[in-house]
């Protein structure tokens, strides 16, 4: 090989050997950028009072635009022809689409949840037998906390095609206790009792409608259904105090909760022992 030749190579590969440089460079500095930019952005919508579910939806969106941004300038950069590129990367993403159908149906349904809002960050929801608080609405996945703490995660196609139950909603629930009475009680008068009871709590909503009704006649008991409404960030207080306030109140007015009692009767026998 003449030394024209290993020259032209050596300078070849230094050239080569910057742009390979500078591209790394900027992948580096734009990927420290995105997650400034990241930031950034988060804390305007945060004092913008933007609602924490769209934030979480639209932050990653934009870091991955960023980032593919900076990967074709450093494509670009080394030499590489981004229209090329494109098309291989088109290709790729053809291949991967097609393999991940289900991670497009799930980013399809975080995107329509986001629109339509069905529930949003905060909100008590029960789906699929389970239930927990909304802490983050992904591009993939939907994150419950129940009450215990324990963390479940829902894929957003599944919750969209799903019934979805929002107990966040309202700012109201209707509380609903159901206490039995013994056949021998005055049923009226305990249901005026009952009655009375709902109308003196304060956590009971004075504008909406008590109510103290027979719900069925059991083996054992007249079962009365009693409810009333309540604010929504009461409703387990209320529940609590109102099954106690309801054990009280029959008490005191002489009225018998029953529960399942056996008796056993033994009977004489007038068989006499034989020799």
């Amino acid at each position: 090989m003449s030394e024209e030749k290993i020259e032209w190579f050596i300078d070849l590969l230094i050239r080569q050997s910057l742009k390979v440089f500078v591209g790394i460079l900027i992948i580096v500095v734009g990927f420290w950028l995105a997650n400034r930019l990241k930031k950034i952005i988060r804390n305007r919508m945060v004092k913008r009072n933007v609602d924490a579910s769209i934030r979480e939806f639209i932050l990653p969106v934009i870091s991955v635009v960023f980032k593919i941004m900076v990967i074709l300038s450093a494509v670009s950069t080394v030499g590489i022809k981004v229209t090329s590129f494109a098309a291989i990367m088109a290709g790729l993403a053809a291949g991967v689409g097609l393999s991940l159908q289900g991670s497009l149906s799930n980013f399809a349904g975080g995107l329509l949840i986001i629109l339509f809002k069905p529930f949003k960050v905060g909100d008590y929801i029960v789906a699929l037998e389970k239930g927990g608080t909304v802490e983050s609405i992904s591009i993939l996945y939907t994150t419950l906390v129940t009450p215990d703490h324990v963390v479940i995660t829902l894929p957003n196609s599944t919750l969209l095609n799903n019934p979805v139950t929002n107990y966040s909603i309202k700012d109201t629930r209707r509380l609903v206790i159901k206490v039995g009475i013994s056949y021998s009680d005055d049923m009226e008068k305990a249901q005026q009792v009952l009655k009375d009871m709902l109308k003196e709590e304060p956590m009971i909503l004075k504008d909406q409608e008590v109510v103290v009704e027979v719900l069925e006649f059991a083996e054992t008991s007249i079962n009365l259904a009693v409810w009333g409404f309540v604010k929504r960030d009461e409703y387990w207080k209320a529940y609590y105090k109102l099954y106690k306030k309801t054990k009280e109140k029959l008490d005191e007015n002489d009225i018998k909760i029953p529960f399942p009692q056996s008796i056993m009767r033994i009977l004489p026998t007038d068989d006499k022992p034989t020799n």
